[in-house]
């Protein structure tokens, strides 16, 4: 007996001890792997060069790297009402492992990072009311102004691949909360992201230095024949930072504002044809990183027409339906000043005005070259593509892009005798030379081809060439080109 009770307190005290979890109704495990093979080749169009003296030699940049980006995913269903989900991102280049960024084999801590970690609460407080809590992806509209992988033709400083292909980074997303009312036909969104914290100890006035972002979005369908969609929004980015207490700091410096309304429909205007259009206006206070009595009033200014076309195959010569032929055509402006060789981010103090459209969170062009090498601001863009599918389970795409400047290089600029291309392989920038009587920036030619080999494996393949244009002078216009093969496994 004496043997029994001691048995039962020592199951008692086990049952005592064991943590109590929710439950779950169903969890889904997800993921893919993604391997890549990367070339790229005069991303600076021959502007560096080594030697020095009178003749120096032109150096032929170019890049060639295997790299892996691989994510997994868990996906837990609390409650009808409660759910949770989690997923883990490795990007690293082939061979440039690194636990440490202080080690030498590169400049990127390459361990595993949390990329979500959010919660989502249905019918909260009442039925139409969803909020979703934590580290999560999410976009507006076609990502002109918001899209949680940031500007995306850069990578977060802990991914892997930060500086070795910033722009093909995959971890994309914020911390923030969102609440979603479904009032259907009537979609109405706020939001509040967190960009950086900056100073998080206990330090005086320690929430003097945030980056945040608030934001409010409003989707309305017409339901009509044209499925016709409006969608309203007005973002706010307030950074801190630059009226933080310090140096930079003491002569009257504004925290850095920039404050956008917009205006986004959508509707199919013909069988197969889609058109949308978007508008949206900058407005703000921007602080210059030089002075600080550069505080400029921000009147920026940004448009975009998309089209895409399905062509009927009623319309379609009998030879060609089975190639599903489908084509495109965007337009896109982003006021500039006359110095993009700033990156948006003008100093003229006095004019006081700030005409340079600021990128925000933008996810335009990617795996484009000129994304990669050009800021989002003081730009003209056409974008025209023919997609097709010339096999079964086989889609290629072909596609134009020319770029020209809203406003040329000023001539009394003292840095305007070079422009600044960004660099996705590093912070610093190369700066070819610049004709500042010209706003041709180039065009480039991308072909693009996806194999699904089966539902859960495809086999890719993009190459692109950029041309530049009458702003870059002779022996800094060498054309850019880029390969990029991969295959991802999906689970």
């Amino acid at each position: 007996m004496r043997k029994l009770i001691i048995l039962a307190i020592a199951l008692m005290v086990a049952l005592v001890a064991v943590p109590a979890f929710a439950s779950v109704q169903n969890v889904k495990v997800s993921g893919d792997i993604d391997s890549t093979w990367l070339y790229r080749n005069n991303f600076d169009f021959g502007s560096s060069t080594s030697g020095g003296g009178a003749n120096p030699t032109v150096e032929n940049i170019h890049q060639s790297i295997f790299m892996t980006q691989t994510r997994l995913r868990v996906d837990a269903d609390l409650t009808d009402q409660v759910s949770a989900t989690v997923a883990l991102i490795n990007e690293r280049a082939w061979g440039n492992d690194n636990e440490d960024a202080a080690t030498t084999k590169g400049t990127t801590v390459t361990d595993i990072d949390l990329n979500l970690a959010y919660v989502t609460l249905r019918e909260m407080l009442y039925s139409p009311l969803t909020v979703v809590v934590g580290r999560q992806v999410f976009s507006y509209g076609n990502s002109l102004i918001v899209n949680a992988s940031g500007t995306n033709n850069a990578a977060s400083s802990d991914s892997g691949i930060a500086a070795v292909a910033g722009d093909l980074s995959k971890q994309a997303a914020m911390d923030a909360i969102r609440l979603i009312f479904d009032y259907n036909p009537l979609t109405l969104e706020v939001l509040y992201a967190k960009i950086n914290e900056n100073t998080a100890t206990s330090a005086v006035d320690h929430d003097t230095d945030d980056i945040d972002l608030y934001g409010i979005n409003a989707t309305y369908e017409l339901g009509d024949d044209l499925n016709t969609q409006v969608e309203g929004y007005f973002f706010a980015r307030i950074n801190k930072s630059t009226n933080d207490g310090t140096a930079a700091a003491t002569n009257g410096t504004k925290s850095d504002t920039t404050y956008v309304p917009g205006l986004r429909a959508s509707a199919d205007v013909l069988d197969g044809l889609n058109i949308q259009g978007e508008v949206a206006w900058q407005r703000g206070n921007n602080v210059s990183s030089t002075s600080d009595l550069d505080n400029e009033k921000r009147d920026a200014f940004a448009a975009q027409f998309v089209s895409n076309y399905q062509i009927p195959k009623d319309v379609l010569p009998d030879a060609l339906d089975e190639y599903s032929p489908a084509l495109g055509y965007t337009y896109t402006y982003v006021s500039g000043d006359s110095n993009p060789a700033d990156s948006g981010y003008v100093n003229q103090a006095s004019a006081n005005i700030d005409t340079a459209w600021d990128p925000m969170f933008e996810a335009q062009g990617g795996k484009t070259i000129y994304n990669a090498l050009f800021n989002l601001t003081n730009l003209q863009i056409h974008s025209v593509s023919l997609t097709a599918n010339p096999m079964e389970d086989v889609t290629a795409k072909v596609t134009w892009n020319g770029l020209w400047l809203d406003k040329k290089i000023d001539p009394s600029s003292t840095v305007a005798s070079t422009f600044a291309l960004q660099r996705p392989d590093a912070a610093a920038t190369y700066t070819p030379t610049a004709d500042k009587d010209e706003t041709g920036l180039g065009y480039e030619i991308d072909v693009d081809a996806i194999y699904d080999y089966t539902e859960d494996v495809q086999l890719g393949a993009s190459f692109g060439w950029f041309v530049p244009g009458d702003v870059f002078e002779e022996n800094h216009d060498s054309v850019a080109s880029q390969a990029i093969v991969h295959g991802i496994v999906n689970f």
